[in-house]
């Protein structure tokens, strides 16, 4: 009787979890997909991301610790906030402080 209702409770709960996961790879609630690009060659300014959330081109003012391969063009979800009042003369976008960063598919 115990075997036949754990087994009831696991058909249940089994597909509960397996269903309720994240199917997108968004590794944060917070985070927006985005792309970086290199802006070296750019009078004044070196990292941007264009942020898919409607944000538009964003200058990078710092990244966090990060592992990995920051390269041009490369897909990532981002987490960030507004960065202080550091001036740029970049002006592509408003500068954003990324305080999150994972690489996506």
């Amino acid at each position: 009787m115990f075997v036949r209702k754990l087994l009831i409770l696991s058909l249940i709960i089994f597909p509960v979890i397996l269903f309720s996961c994240k199917k997108d790879g968004n590794p944060d609630k917070n985070a927006v997909a985005a792309t970086l690009y290199d802006y070296t060659g750019l009078d004044g300014c070196s990292w941007v991301v264009d942020m898919e959330d409607g944000s538009g081109i964003c200058e990078i003012a710092g990244f966090p610790d990060t592992d990995i391969d920051i390269k041009d063009s490369i897909k990532v979800w981002v987490t960030y906030q507004p960065a202080d009042t550091q001036i740029s003369i970049c002006m592509v976008g408003p500068r954003v402080k990324i305080t999150g960063i994972w690489e996506r598919d």
